[in-house]
């Protein structure tokens, strides 16, 4: 390969790698025309979520951003107590996105045994809101599937209050 090849190669090399640099900060860039504040539910979370038909539940959420869409998108894990669950995990997995300023969509599964070799799924899904930085509200929804992905149950749909685990320094 000619020196002016290699220039060249590297003048189009380096003109990718800026173009690709440049459209990962403009899809991390939050929106111009949003105004107000901006919230983040990256942290930890206590609070109940309430379901007319089932009563109401304490729930702990941790959220964490995916590295690479910080603030956009992410992966959470919700715990209820093992009394509560019954035949459910105590955990949930999932996953949420940004939608709006200060509003995401969630969807967590928790698996279901409900005896030898018997087993399903719980599917959580909703939407919720950042309201300040130390407080979520939103709606949630309910469904259990078989083993197969066949649900099995009517959908339920609640609503869900949060409080952030604010640190307590030592005096």
């Amino acid at each position: 390969m000619t020196l002016r090849r290699r220039v060249l190669a590297l003048a189009v090399g380096s003109l990718l790698v800026v173009g690709a640099i440049s459209a990962s900060a403009a899809l991390q860039a939050p929106d111009p025309q949003e105004t107000g504040p901006v919230y983040s539910i990256e942290g930890a979370w206590y609070g109940m979520t309430q379901f007319p038909s089932l009563g109401s539940t304490p729930t702990l959420d941790t959220f964490t951003s995916n590295a690479q869409r910080h603030g956009v998108e992410g992966t959470f894990l919700c715990t209820i107590p093992a009394a509560v669950a019954g035949n459910q995990t105590p955990s949930g997995h999932g996953n949420w996105v940004r939608i709006a300023t200060n509003k995401y969509a969630f969807t967590a599964v928790r698996a279901i045994v409900s005896g030898p070799g018997a087993f399903g799924w719980a599917k959580y899904w909703g939407t919720i809101a950042a309201v300040s930085e130390n407080e979520l509200s939103g709606t949630i929804n309910a469904q259990f599937y078989a083993p197969d992905g066949t649900p099995v149950s009517p959908q339920f749909t609640g609503s869900i209050e949060r409080h952030r685990v604010e640190i307590t320094f030592e005096q």
